[in-house]
């Protein structure tokens, strides 16, 4: 069947309900050495046909894929799948039921992030919660895809999670509940809002999403609604509340003196200390997005630091590069940027000169230091920004 696929040009496949095979196999030659055998015909035949790694691995979670199928597949749903409506008929489920998947996919990437890609799983694109979703999955380490009825797209939304060569801002870890909210219940506890954080090169990033209004009832054995806790909730948001030290390339940035902060759904950027808490308070079923950039001093008087795309959810994901410097008087930032859109950083002072590929451009500067400029598609290349500051 692989083989019809590829020949016909098809890349990759889904395979579902994974878990099921555990139901079948004891009386036919033993539950694991039946499991052993699919699961290697299964990685050779990706291999041979979908270069290895074509496949999305969905309600695999299971000891038997775990155990046999991860020599060939490095990604797996995290979490149940994604429902557009309650299928036991709460029309209020259009929207408790989106909080509910995105707690399953970041507090069982704990412990399953720990030898599989998390996969958030796909949405619809014109759903009513879309954008709700699509704030957890540009910043869940994973993939992104929809599975968007023909003709029924959003593409304003998907233009936020994904570049026109199909290419993604993708963060360099998986997302992971806060710690604040690891032991708490975002669902339906009246109180907590879910926190996740995630890594990009050059900074870090904090979801934070409403998701209370619903939970499991044990008696019924399902999900279900607590509209009680379907209401504004309050919280807060901190530099600490990145898991900085998980990368080697960013542990550095635990010891910054200050923070640029950028609140994509708010399109507001500032300036915070260490530990300094930004409060926020979150209707149901909606996000904010914060971009958390350490501020690099270039010399006395004079800082920087990059925030990235404000266009796309993922912000930070664009800077894919970042050297700051000085000599003499003269400093320069130069940074290599992927993507296209307006281009927003933190400056001290106002730059003498915005070089972008080799032309000078134009671009905005405020006296509280918010820098602007657009960014042009290249094709899929990285822009080379250099940033003069005499």
């Amino acid at each position: 069947m692989h083989s019809y696929l590829a020949d016909a040009g098809i890349t990759g496949v889904k395979v579902d309900v994974i878990h099921a095979l555990e139901y079948v196999g004891e009386e036919y030659g033993g539950r694991v050495e039946l499991a052993r055998a699919y699961y290697d015909g299964l990685s050779q035949s990706l291999k041979k046909n979908f270069g290895g790694s074509g496949f999305i691995a969905s309600m695999e979670q299971c000891n038997d894929f775990f155990f046999l199928a991860t020599k060939q597949i490095s990604m797996g749903r995290v979490g149940d799948d994604f429902w557009f409506e309650d299928p036991n008929g709460d029309p209020m489920g259009v929207y408790w039921l989106q909080g509910v998947h995105m707690i399953h996919c970041s507090y069982n990437s704990l412990w399953q992030g720990q030898f599989i890609q998390p996969d958030w799983d796909m949405f619809q694109s014109d759903h009513l919660c879309a954008e709700f979703h699509a704030g957890s999955r540009a910043i869940c380490g994973g993939p992104v895809y929809v599975s968007d009825k023909v003709g029924h797209h959003n593409f304003d939304l998907l233009r936020k999670l994904v570049l026109p060569d199909g290419t993604i801002l993708r963060c360099q870890h998986y997302a992971l509940p806060t710690r604040d909210c690891l032991f708490e219940n975002p669902l339906f506890d009246g109180k907590t809002l879910l926190k996740i954080w995630n890594l990009n090169k050059f900074s870090g990033v904090v979801g934070v999403f409403n998701c209370q209004g619903a939970g499991w009832y044990p008696e019924e054995h399902k999900c279900k609604a607590y509209p009680q806790c379907y209401k504004a909730m309050s919280g807060s948001v901190s530099s600490d509340d990145v898991e900085w030290e998980q990368k080697a390339s960013t542990a550095e940035f635990r010891g910054a003196d200050e923070f640029a902060v950028y609140l994509n759904k708010c399109d507001n950027l500032r300036l915070v200390k260490p530990k300094e808490q930004i409060n926020i308070t979150l209707l149901p079923s909606t996000f904010e997005i914060f971009t958390i950039s350490p501020v690099h001093k270039l010399r006395k008087g004079s800082k920087f630091a990059g925030i990235g795309l404000e266009n796309m959810f993922n912000s930070g994901g664009a800077i894919e590069g970042m050297e700051c410097g000085c000599i003499g008087g003269l400093c320069s930032v130069k940074m290599k940027v992927k993507g296209a859109g307006k281009f927003l950083a933190y400056s001290s002072e106002k730059p003498g000169e915005v070089v972008l590929n080799g032309e000078k451009v134009k671009y905005e500067w405020t006296s509280n230091g918010i820098l602007s400029f657009e960014v042009p598609w290249t094709g899929g290349e990285s822009s080379d920004v250099l940033i003069l500051i005499h």
